[in-house]
């Protein structure tokens, strides 16, 4: 746990010059600003009305952020019930991988503290045997891990350009199977119970 208190720490003295910090600051300054959005008009703006934008902030907002809890598989299961779900689930899938840049560029810029973490060790030995699968398998399910795996591959010096492709690649097949298994049911459901 102190490894990751080192990672999350800010030097005593930040030096703005250097591309990594820049990178963290506009990081940090987008999600906050994707979520303030969010959070003004989350009650003013129905959800018929949100459409892609929506999907497209929420899935942002819930990859980006470690600690802010946004439900971005409720918005896209709720906006496939009137858009098309096809073009849901490409919007989520593409907002989400680029929302996992910030785990990426965390262990890009501080890859000689995690290197210390056994959790680590043990990443790093599945990522270079195996990187694109592991990053295909953990984006295509929904789960909580994919942050530490983001993170293992940026202090790996994985490909930008190959973490991003596999990535979205997992992360589209997923909300658009989730976006038309939501479609489906809600009309299933709707002509059974007569609602």
């Amino acid at each position: 746990m102190k490894a990751w208190g080192r990672v999350l720490a800010l030097p005593a003295r930040l030096e703005w010059r250097r591309t990594d910090n820049l990178v963290r600051l506009a990081i940090f300054l987008a999600v906050l600003a994707v979520a303030g959005v969010a959070f003004l008009f989350s009650a003013r703006i129905p959800l018929t009305q949100v459409g892609y934008l929506g999907v497209a902030l929420a899935s942002l907002v819930a990859s980006a952020g470690f600690i802010v809890p946004v439900p971005a598989l409720g918005a896209v299961c709720a906006t496939s019930t009137f858009l098309n779900p096809l073009f849901v689930g490409l919007v989520a899938g593409t907002s989400e991988s680029a929302g996992e840049l910030t785990g990426y560029f965390l262990g890009y810029s501080g890859r000689a503290v995690i290197q210390e973490t056994r959790m680590y060790q043990r990443l790093e030995s599945w990522m270079r045997r195996r990187g694109w699968l592991l990053l295909f398998l953990v984006s295509l399910v929904p789960n909580p891990v994919f942050d530490l795996i983001g993170i293992a591959a940026g202090a790996l010096r994985y490909p930008l350009w190959s973490f991003l492709a596999v990535v979205w690649v997992g992360k589209v097949l997923k909300f658009v199977g989730i976006a038309y298994a939501c479609a489906y049911s809600i009309a299933w459901f709707t002509r059974i119970y007569g609602v």
